[in-house]
């Protein structure tokens, strides 16, 4: 969207839309207004235009602000960031003039920035994610892959890339870490034989993964049957509320993300459901789940809302509750596993909190005989989609008792409701029944 403001210099500068400019503010679709109440951050993008060498050359950046900074004063830092790279753009062409050419004497960092720069581009205009990760990116190539930074990307073999390979098992890490390096390196390898082509250049990517045997991806946990429900209990039972609150949806399948994104209007309350938008979870479409008896509870005493993040951060509640946070909590509760005094470690082992949802499979396949399409299903894995499904889908209010049913075990006690009526009854013995076709059986029955 662009800008229409009074007095106000914008050019080159663009609100990102993501629906909480709303149509008061709104004019011939450009902003008009600047008393905007954002309830998330929001982005802007500054882009400039400039002929070099008889050349048009543009570039743009895309600057993140918190909900609380009023959009005047968003547009006054856009503006300087705007100079700023209108000053600089000629000198920085001037000195990177050989390096637009893409020649394999680029050095590999450099051609990894552009690669970052690329593919944030990318992520803007999809649909599906909200950006690319940068950070970890950065995080990852910092520590392992830094030792190659200053070699051209035409030197780098595949005894590089092995080495870099070998220095993370070295360290402890997974195979699946480790195989982090090819994924990172390979797309940059991509991204440069997609640019260098116009002047006749194309390497051979060191870092494929062709070569390599199948990972083994296969994981689990090494607890037993009574383990897993006392690490639950303990859970249930956790001094803090809100944790405890967040741990009960973990309980359910759910990733530790869906649940720091959860959103109050995400949750039906008249229909017993709740949504993982796509942009939140691994399968990239809308996921529904049943909202049990627990789950109401938990969102009951934290105290339920119209909108909003349901775990917000104390001191910003437009925020989502922290990793960091939350990662705190679940190391002090790991510590205290380990270290009980009198009996070191015996009942439960550390775990990691991705592997809740290994103890959740482990307990409702070898406990309860649960089919790997439904544990699949509560859990969330995207399915793999078959002629029979076609036909007959499995229903998440059916597979949602299940979890219940698994609580229920564990806690010894039971929790679910007392189908009392007749529609309910009804509802149960015919899960895939819509509400109407109950009802109209119900008159029948009543005649």
């Amino acid at each position: 969207m662009k800008f229409n403001l009074p007095r106000t210099y914008t050019a080159g500068l663009t609100y990102i839309d993501d629906g909480q400019i709303t149509k008061s503010n709104l004019k011939d679709g450009e902003i008009v207004k600047t008393n905007i109440p954002f309830k998330k951050p929001y982005k802007i993008q500054v882009r400039i235009s400039k002929m070099v060498d008889g050349k048009r050359l543009q570039k743009k950046k895309v600057l993140t602000f918190p909900p609380d900074t009023k959009i005047l004063n968003a547009i006054k830092e856009c503006n300087k960031l705007y100079e700023n790279m209108m000053n600089s753009y000629h000198i920085e062409n001037i000195t990177s003039s050989k390096n637009e050419q893409y020649s394999e004497d680029i050095k590999l960092l450099i051609v990894m920035e552009k690669f970052v720069e690329y593919r944030k581009l990318e992520y803007e205009s999809r649909a599906d994610k909200n950006e690319f990760d940068e950070k970890y990116f950065w995080m990852y190539s910092n520590r392992w892959i830094k030792p190659i930074y200053d070699k051209s990307i035409g030197s780098i073999d595949r005894e590089d890339i092995l080495r870099l390979v070998n220095k993370v098992k070295r360290a402890g890490r997974s195979e699946s870490y480790s195989r982090k390096v090819y994924q990172i390196l390979n797309p940059i390898y991509n991204f440069f034989n997609l640019k260098a082509s116009k002047f006749g250049v194309q390497l051979v990517s060191p870092a494929t993964q062709i070569s390599l045997p199948p990972l083994n991806n296969e994981r689990g946990i090494d607890l037993s049957i009574k383990e897993i429900e006392k690490l639950f209990k303990e859970l249930r039972d956790f001094k803090l509320p809100v944790v405890s609150q967040i741990f009960m949806f973990l309980m359910h399948g759910r990733r530790r993300n869906e649940v720091l994104t959860l959103e109050w209007t995400d949750i039906d309350f008249k229909n017993n459901t709740y949504i993982i938008r796509s942009m939140n979870n691994k399968a990239r479409v809308d996921m529904t789940y049943h909202l049990s008896t627990r789950l109401k509870e938990s969102l009951t005493n934290l105290g339920i809302k119209k909108k909003g993040y349901v775990f917000k951060k104390t001191r910003n509640p437009n925020l989502p509750y922290s990793y960091e946070a939350l990662n705190h909590y679940w190391k002090t509760k790991e510590y205290k596993y380990a270290n009980r005094k009198g009996n070191p470690s015996k009942y439960v082992k550390p775990i990691t909190m991705h592997q809740l949802r290994n103890a959740i499979a482990t307990y409702l396949k070898n406990e309860m005989s649960v089919s790997n399409d439904i544990v699949g299903q509560l859990l969330g894995h995207k399915q793999n989609k078959t002629v029979t499904e076609r036909y007959g889908k499995i229903n998440y209010y059916t597979t949602g008792k299940y979890i219940d049913q698994m609580l229920d075990r564990m806690f010894d006690e039971r929790s679910i409701e007392e189908v009392n009526d007749k529609f309910e009854a009804l509802r149960v013995l015919f899960p895939n029944q819509s509400k109407e076709r109950i009802h109209d059986a119900l008159r029948i029955l009543e005649k």
